[in-house]
């Protein structure tokens, strides 16, 4: 195909498996270590303390406030400074990643490393060499390493996957999702410089994940190509990246998936959900809480761990999602020319 901006993809290792479909052994008590707690890791220590089959084992961060606040909500938990030391522990079998996006994967990586499962929160990764490495380490150490994308537990979107899996949608064909949601004054330094310094849709999960569950990618249909294209920055003259972004893949079937991306202008917050099937469509500014879509997420996690199930979310739909962040940039900073989509599950391999 002329034209087209390919990324490299890393030689598969000899002797390396896919996880695609993993099972692991089934867990009496899934034994938790949470790194990271801030406002989303205090609520995610709240909402495990209300699981069954599930143990907040151990604490982390390096706020000795936070630990002590944490502490008050999980009396029975370990306590670490060190996100090392965590990862080392006997008595975790999986590891919450809840810190700045920067930190994300050298936590997964050491979690994986020491054996345990780990669940990361978005984006897990931001560039295309992360997404490999968590790739890479999940299929080396045959453990999950999945992505905590709360929207996929959205209501909405449980209704349509689940029609769509009755066949009451027909064939699905076209998808969109977003993030359009202005961040007014929760601005992060980590988040505003990388809005200054990058340009593409930074926070593509949200919308990304419903779409690619509901066109089954990496499991009966795969992305080819990603064009994507931004405005200037008119509000944030300070951000190289544009005000709104509009990102199109393509999959092998023909079938497309549209996602957007704004967090400065003034507007309704909204994921922008519209699903097109041959026999109907559905549109929706779906309004779940997000406290009820994490504590089904985490209920879902923890119950396929202690049934030794395959996770919702393994790690190529984790690389899938965050890939966007950088494939978006590639495409804008190259004159919205057309991106091939990296193959993370290998299907011309295995």
């Amino acid at each position: 195909m002329p034209n087209i901006i390919k990324t490299t993809e890393p030689q598969r290792p000899d002797g390396q498996k896919s996880v695609l479909g993993l099972r692991t052994p089934p867990m009496e008590v899934v034994r938790v270590g949470f790194v990271g707690l801030g406002e989303r890791g205090m609520k995610a220590v709240r909402r495990f303390c209300e699981i069954s089959h599930a143990r907040v084992a151990a604490l982390c961060d390096v706020s000795a406030q936070r630990l002590a606040e944490a502490l008050a909500i999980a009396a029975d938990a370990r306590t670490f400074d060190s996100y090392e030391v965590l990862c080392k522990s006997d008595d975790v079998d999986l590891v919450y990643v809840c810190t700045d996006w920067a930190s994300h994967v050298p936590i997964a990586l050491d979690a994986m490393n020491n054996g345990k499962h780990v669940a990361i929160e978005v984006p897990a990764a931001t560039t295309l060499n992360d997404c490999w490495a968590l790739v890479d380490a999940a299929e080396r150490t045959q453990r999950h390493c999945t992505m905590l994308e709360n929207c996929c537990y959205a209501s909405c979107h449980l209704a349509t996957l689940a029609a769509t899996r009755r066949g009451r949608m027909g064939t699905i064909v076209h998808v969109e999702g977003g993030y359009i949601h202005p961040i007014g004054d929760r601005w992060t330094p980590w988040r505003t410089a990388a809005n200054q310094q990058l340009r593409g849709d930074l926070y593509p999960t949200h919308g990304m994940g419903p779409a690619c569950q509901l066109l089954g990618i990496h499991r009966s249909d795969w992305i080819e190509t990603l064009v994507s294209m931004d405005t200037e920055p008119f509000l944030r003259k300070d951000f190289r990246n544009g005000d709104h972004t509009t990102t199109l893949m393509r999959t092998r079937q023909g079938k497309t998936i549209l996602l957007q991306h704004n967090v400065v202008d003034p507007h309704e917050y909204t994921r922008r959900y519209h699903v097109v099937g041959t026999l109907d469509a559905v549109e929706s500014r779906d309004s779940t809480p997000h406290d009820q879509m994490s504590r089904r997420m985490d209920w879902r996690l923890v119950h396929c761990l202690h049934q030794g199930l395959p996770l919702d979310i393994d790690v190529y739909d984790l690389a899938e999602w965050c890939a966007v962040s950088e494939l978006s940039r590639l495409s804008i900073e190259n004159d919205h020319m057309p991106v091939a989509f990296p193959d993370f599950s290998r299907s011309k391999i295995w």
